[in-house]
């Protein structure tokens, strides 16, 4: 794949619904649950896992299952774990010094490397892996003898049209592709596509809208999702978003995210990758952020991070939204002798500050979060985008022969949205879906509103049937493990290790 395949996604005023997804965590993600949820990359080495492993878990609720992705879904607790030894564990991943183990779930199901109903480890299955029985399912809160309605809120209008466009054709291919392969005790989805217009009250309007129209909302994704968030719990409606951008709409007890996230745990996995990589540049450290809604949030936890992280940090600026003129900032860094520049905001403002340090002659370590990885950015850049470095959560889409998951998402996404590139979002909302169906086909007959969200609450390492890293969704912290990319040549290469580094977390809030 080319670059021109990767992320469409375009950011205007609260860029941080892209770095959020990055910079939350809160995740303790021991490489034990990582086996067997990755997909079509089981086999391979994990970075960064705990040394000389842990003792395993006793715990163990009703009911739980692990699915055939090494996803932990359901009301049980995750009983087995990581076993010391230096031995490989069952689904071939060593991590650290030690071992894993297996991830056996207590309370019902198989470990997470099995193969259950539906398909294969990694395997892009249609059915759930334990699917309930459809006895005594009801009507109701919108589910009708032949469907099942659904909603999708997400910015396809305002200053920036389309924002996150890709969000919707992420859903509407997952949608296309589970109705073509099976049903939820006889009923397919349908879905009500909603535009929350890039602000506060056109999100709040549209989460009207699905509270009267919708069983649930799924796989959305808004820059100023905050404004629904008291109209979602007051009607009690699910609410499992592609990813949560505003903390009002995380706190909610109706809404989850595929791509889960918490502001006040910063993932310390790129930091110490960089600071390995390219001895030196802690020492004398910058970070630019948009000054405005959770931008400025999440630049400010970040460099609390950094910090923590042995970063000195010599200059920090909150770029204004406005800004179009970034030679001062690069002077400045440039007087302070910086080594490492980071930056959380716009793709385009992105480009921006990367031509004003090529003009200059300025060349740090230079870091973006996943919002840099499309054409917006490479475009818009030109030759200032070479050498730049990307830390992701997920499969790089330049990679995506090693997903089947991935491939299908690619495979559907043209066949529903022809010409439309592979978006980073698109990705999650695609997610959401396939997370949506697989708890709906557990639950059966007991579907309900109030059902599912008890499920999605136990739902723990969700990795999207092997796209990305281990997602917390019930407990709404992201989790730690990343790649790395670089942009060479006019396209995204690896860099580091080929397969995710897993970290910790630093609490800065």
């Amino acid at each position: 794949m080319t670059a021109q395949r990767t992320i469409r996604t375009r950011r205007l005023l609260v860029t941080a619904s892209a770095v959020t997804l990055l910079t939350a965590c809160g995740s303790q993600v021991p490489p034990s649950q990582f086996v067997g949820a990755q997909g079509d990359l089981g086999g391979a080495a994990v970075a960064g896992g705990a040394a000389g492993g842990a003792a395993a878990g006793t715990g163990g609720g009703a009911g739980g299952t692990t699915n055939g992705r090494g996803t932990t879904i359901g009301t049980g607790s995750t009983g087995g774990g990581v076993t010391g030894g230096g031995t490989t564990s069952q689904g071939g991943v060593t991590s650290g010094g030690g071992t894993t183990g297996g991830g056996t779930t207590r309370g019902g199901g198989k470990a997470g490397g099995g193969t259950q109903r539906g398909g294969t480890t990694g395997g892009g299955s249609t059915q759930a892996d334990q699917a309930g029985s459809c006895a005594g399912f009801k009507n109701g809160d919108h589910i009708s003898k032949s469907t099942i309605q659904l909603a999708n809120i997400a910015d396809t209008s305002g200053p920036v049209s389309g924002l996150f466009a890709g969000a919707q054709q992420g859903l509407k291919a997952y949608v296309a592709y589970f109705n073509s392969q099976s049903t939820i005790c006889g009923r397919h989805l349908q879905v009500e596509y909603l535009d929350s217009q890039t602000s506060s009250s056109g999100d709040q309007q549209a989460s009207t809208t699905a509270c009267n129209d919708a069983f649930a909302i799924v796989g959305s994704m808004g820059a100023f999702d905050d404004g629904g968030a008291q109209t979602v719990t007051k009607c009690g409606i699910p609410d499992l978003r592609a990813a949560t951008t505003e903390s009002a709409r995380l706190q909610s007890p109706v809404v989850y995210s595929a791509q889960s996230l918490n502001v006040n745990y910063q993932p310390t996995t790129y930091a110490d990758y960089y600071k390995k990589a390219f001895p030196g540049v802690a020492d004398k450290a910058a970070y630019l952020y948009i000054g405005a809604g959770a931008g400025q949030a999440n630049g400010q936890a970040a460099i609390k991070m950094l910090k923590a992280r042995g970063y000195d940090v010599v200059y920090q600026a909150a770029v204004p939204v406005t800004e179009i003129n970034y030679t001062g900032y690069v002077s400045k860094m440039q007087a302070a002798g910086v080594k490492y520049v980071q930056y959380t905001g716009s793709a385009q403002q992105a480009a921006g500050i990367a031509k004003a340090m090529q003009q200059q002659n300025f060349h740090p370590i230079w870091v973006l979060d996943p919002e840099a990885y499309n054409t917006a950015y490479t475009q818009n850049a030109g030759s200032a985008a070479e050498g730049t470095h990307i830390w992701i959560n997920a499969l790089p889409f330049e990679e995506a022969s090693r997903s089947s998951e991935m491939q299908l998402y690619e495979q559907w996404l043209q066949r529903t949205s022809p010409g439309a590139a592979p978006d980073y979002f698109g990705m999650f909302a695609w997610s959401a879906g396939r997370l949506f169906t697989d708890l709906a086909l557990q639950l059966g007959g007991k579907l309900n509103r109030h059902s599912l969200l008890q499920a999605l609450s136990h739902v723990d390492n969700w990795t999207g049937n092997g796209m990305f890293g281990p997602q917390h969704v019930g407990a709404k912290i992201t989790g730690t493990c990343y790649n790395f990319i670089v942009y060479k040549s006019g396209k995204w290469v690896r860099e580091g290790p080929s397969t995710y580094t897993c970290g910790s977390t630093v609490k800065v809030g």
